[in-house]
């Protein structure tokens, strides 16, 4: 009987402890590689500005750049560090970007919503939106 009082007990405290743990580390990581933030002006003009090679940061960027034009609160948009989006080139000349973005809904609640962006790379070098998905 005490046995199961112990591990009733033990088990959320290990349980707890690490998501604990793992919270503790993520704000580690955002503390030690902070978010520069841009505005929409200045990641245009580094799009429109650079060479016809993207980068998997640059992508990442790009992406954000449209996920932000479909906000209900843009100015809110809180995205994690560029390490964290997902890049898939699905052929030599196209990206499938996914991460997520928390930002204030219709009602001003903070929430955090998944997104996919497909890119693609024109003849011309410029990168064109193919699709956006974002979760409500």
């Amino acid at each position: 009987m005490k046995k199961k009082q112990l591990l009733i007990i033990i088990i959320p405290l290990i349980i707890f402890g690490i998501f604990t743990y793992n919270k503790y580390i993520d704000y580690k990581i955002d503390k030690e590689n902070p978010i520069k933030e841009y505005s929409e002006k200045e990641l245009e003009d580094y799009n429109k500005n650079s060479t016809k090679y993207y980068s998997d940061d640059k992508l990442a960027l790009i992406a954000q750049i449209h996920v932000k034009r479909i906000l209900k609160a843009p100015s809110t948009a809180k995205f994690p560090t560029l390490f964290k989006s997902k890049i898939i080139t699905t052929n030599s000349k196209s990206y499938s970007i996914s991460s997520f973005v928390d930002s204030q809904n219709s009602f001003g609640a903070m929430i955090r919503n998944y997104y996919t962006v497909e890119l693609k790379q024109n003849k011309n070098g410029e990168i064109s939106l193919i699709d956006i998905k974002v979760s409500e």
